[in-house]
């Protein structure tokens, strides 16, 4: 008995739909994030904004953008046609990601409110958020690397069966053929084996003298 990999990922959604949905909804947050970094003013005084090109933080955010935008269009390629591999990518950049998030959070919490100069409402509000952000990071991760561990599993069960249903090679069919040799020794000793035919004249003599029996013998005389 076979058993099968657990492909739910809640109750409502099974592991490759949870996971393009994961994807498809990555590639729309960091899409509109790319854009409004774009044509936004706010956040990169000096640089790109005012027109005086790209400076180091423009660069550091877009490449940040465009790394989460590659990995998540690739890992809905892969759910689309169970590639495990097309997976990995997204769950290196986001166990990173989750990384990073846990430490602001420890930060935070080392800190307090007197070492970052905010108050008491806004301390708690950003640990929070960054509390609900890590935690939806995490169960996304959770989906997205149970659903490459039965992509995997799944293909090992399809080798097994496969490797089952190939019929062995008989070994005969493996050998080489015989040499002239062999073939020429083989007609010779079978040759050996068998007695020539008689020659004409004394076959017509056997059936002569066996005609001659049947009349000479008793049976025949009496009738």
């Amino acid at each position: 008995m076979v058993v099968t990999p657990s492909s739910r990922c809640c109750g409502c959604l099974s592991l490759r739909y949870g996971t393009i949905l994961i994807g498809v909804g990555n590639c729309v947050l960091y899409g509109c994030l790319y854009i409004w970094y774009l044509t936004s003013d706010l956040l990169h005084q000096g640089g790109f904004g005012d027109g005086l090109g790209f400076n180091s933080a423009d660069v550091s955010i877009l490449s940040i953008l465009t790394v989460q935008l590659l990995v998540n269009i690739l890992l809905l390629h892969g759910a689309r046609v169970s590639l495990p591999a097309h997976t990995l990518p997204w769950l290196g950049v986001n166990a990173v990601a989750i990384g990073l998030y846990m430490a602001v959070i420890g930060r935070s919490l080392f800190l307090g409110t007197k070492s970052l100069y905010i108050s008491y409402t806004a301390y708690v509000g950003s640990l929070t958020m960054m509390g609900l952000v890590t935690g939806l990071s995490l169960f996304c991760f959770f989906v997205v690397f149970q659903f490459r561990q039965n992509l995997i599993w799944e293909r090992s069960i399809q080798d097994y069966h496969s490797e089952e249903s190939v019929q062995p090679v008989p070994l005969e069919s493996c050998l080489p053929p015989p040499s002239y040799y062999e073939v020429e020794s083989d007609k010779q000793y079978k040759a050996s084996l068998e007695d020539d035919p008689p020659d004409y004249e004394a076959a017509v003599a056997a059936l002569e003298k066996g005609v001659e029996d049947c009349l000479e013998s008793p049976k025949f005389e009496n009738k």
